[in-house]
């Protein structure tokens, strides 16, 4: 019972624990699927199931574990804890078991999504935290989006793919709401401890939340609807190019650049760069020079997945009461997943089977670096 208790004493204890299974569970079954050691009869169409897996499934549940973390420090409110989140766990565990069975597969993940919004919308309007009502409208987008996939899967298979880029653009949206907000926060507390002595000027720091940023994330916006809608090459190529132009910009702003000597810092921004990069790959396969799958995976493994990482690790730290220290485990980690995304998009574009191998090898690596250092304090008591 005591075990219990801590594993749902928080979010991130549980939620973090199944995205760090799910993310070398589900990469290890795909890939021995896609280069042929094993035969499975598919009940889906094996490549929406796959992208479906890694933005539903793994995504889902850091979403989930990194809001419920959050929601708390926002309102000042006990954390959700016990049942709730039990059974929140519980129904995207059947999500991610019930493959044969697509009709109980869409229950599960419409149920978590909407447990999860619910769960955060009760902290946040009770407590008329107004700041973060946006995220509950992306919250609530997503939801939508994993409602609509699942019945173009049961009744509409022609849209899936649309709407499996709609999800991806969503959390790289969530990303650039809430990473905005933390990235430059995170680096600034670190810049202004490593200058104690001789405080640093406003100028020395990362830029606060300006109109740059916000033009930033509506040029993001506008990019994903006209990439997902498929609108004309030209206007997609522009507004492609003009959302990478101000995310490069709102990246710069952070000062990336002075935050080397330090892993746990460096590697959001490190995650965070694989956006720009997204978006200049989609723009080119817009333009018929590369295929989108490049743009995809660089923003879900370099952006999402790396995300998940930087992030997942401090809240971790944080809320266990532990220092918040890097370790050559977790430096790896990031770096391996850096890896696999440059790979993957080597293997995309030169229709390398070996080369994805590598990736996965990469990735499933990367993901076992995080495991072998964050399960056990996952699994263990706060340390304060």
């Amino acid at each position: 019972m005591r075990f219990l208790n801590t594993l749902f004493s928080y979010g991130f204890r549980p939620l973090f624990l199944l995205a760090a299974l799910h993310a070398l569970l589900s990469i290890s079954f795909w890939s021995a699927a896609w280069l042929g050691f094993i035969n499975v009869e598919w009940q889906r169409i094996p490549m929406y199931w796959h992208g479906h897996e890694m933005i539903m499934g793994l995504a889902a549940a850091a979403i989930g574990g990194f809001l419920l973390t959050a929601v708390a420090n926002w309102t000042g409110r006990p954390p959700v804890a016990g049942i709730p989140l039990a059974l929140l766990c519980a129904v995207w565990l059947i999500g991610r078991l019930s493959m044969p069975w697509p009709l109980l597969s869409a229950i599960a993940d419409v149920s978590y999504w909407s447990g999860l919004w619910l769960l955060v919308a009760n902290e946040i309007i009770r407590t008329g935290n107004r700041r973060n009502y946006k995220v509950l409208l992306v919250l609530a987008l997503i939801l939508v989006s994993d409602a609509v996939y699942h019945a173009a899967e049961l009744n509409f298979p022609a849209i899936q793919q649309q709407t499996l880029w709609a999800q991806i653009w969503l959390v790289i949206l969530l990303i650039n709401i809430i990473g905005g907000r933390v990235i430059p926060a995170f680096t600034g507390n670190w810049l202004r401890r490593q200058s104690a002595a001789t405080p640093l000027s406003e100028q020395e720091l990362p830029a606060a939340f300006s109109r740059l940023d916000l033009v930033a994330i509506i040029a993001l916006v506008i990019f994903a609807v006209a990439a997902v809608l498929k609108l004309p090459a030209p206007l997609s190529v522009m507004l492609g190019s003009f959302a990478l132009f101000m995310q490069t910009w709102r990246l710069a702003r952070w000062k990336f650049y002075k935050t080397l000597s330090e892993p746990l810092v460096w590697m959001m921004h490190l995650a965070y760069l694989w956006i720009p990069v997204g978006i200049a790959l989609w723009t080119l396969s817009l333009a018929g020079l590369l295929p989108v799958t490049a743009a995809i995976h660089a923003l879900t493994i370099g952006a999402i997945s790396g995300m998940i990482i930087s992030i997942g690790s401090r809240a971790a730290l944080g809320h266990t009461g532990r220092a918040l220290r890097s370790h050559p485990l977790l430096t790896s980690c990031i770096i391996l997943l850096s890896c696999s995304a440059l790979v993957r998009i080597a293997g995309t574009l030169w229709a390398s089977n070996l080369l994805i191998g590598i990736s996965s090898a990469a990735w499933l690596a990367a993901f076992a670096c995080f495991a072998v250092l964050y399960v056990p304090i996952l699994l263990k008591p706060s340390s304060a």
